[in-house]
């Protein structure tokens, strides 16, 4: 064996003897922030149906929601003024309209962003409708701060129906 494969062995085994506590421990893999408000929203209709929005509303939104999600416990019935699913403007589609989601930047700087969804709902009807989401960029993450849109001729409004009381 010659000094340099000597010197290399010798380098291995002293680290192969340092204590397991002693060497840096693995970052824990995380999931990379969305780069765009685009990418955060398909996110947030690739969940699972059942999982939480909480994750991807702003805090003010977030907070919104949780208050009358609460009301609407104490109430033993619907939440008051959101009787339909936000993400869609609907109370009823098919399982998997979010594959046929048509994305476009309405309006963008580096804090906060408009994004307009185009949504089918049915995949054997013709008619689609828009929802439009106000994004913002908090802590490096794309946000949804405010949800609108229209069901038939009723606008609305995510943060103002959430703040609505019997």
């Amino acid at each position: 064996m010659t000094m340099m494969n000597r010197r290399l062995v010798a380098a291995g085994l002293l680290l192969a003897a340092v204590p397991a506590h002693a060497q840096p421990a693995p970052r824990p893999a995380q999931a990379p922030a969305p780069a765009d408000p685009v990418a955060a929203l398909r996110a947030f209709y690739a969940k699972p149906g059942r999982a939480s929005v909480n994750p991807f509303l702003t805090p003010r939104l977030r907070r919104l929601y949780t208050e009358q999600q609460a009301r609407g416990r104490r109430a033993e019935g619907v939440m008051p003024g959101l009787d339909f699913v936000f993400a869609c403007g609907c109370q009823d589609s098919d399982d998997d309209y979010h594959t046929r989601n048509v994305y476009r930047i309405v309006s963008r700087d580096e804090r906060k962003a408009q994004v307009a969804v185009t949504l089918k709902l049915f995949a054997d009807q013709q008619e689609t409708q828009v929802i439009t989401f106000d994004m913002a960029l908090e802590n490096g993450r794309w946000l949804i701060d405010d949800v609108s849109g229209a069901s038939g001729d009723i606008a609305w409004v995510l943060s103002r129906l959430l703040q609505m009381r019997e």
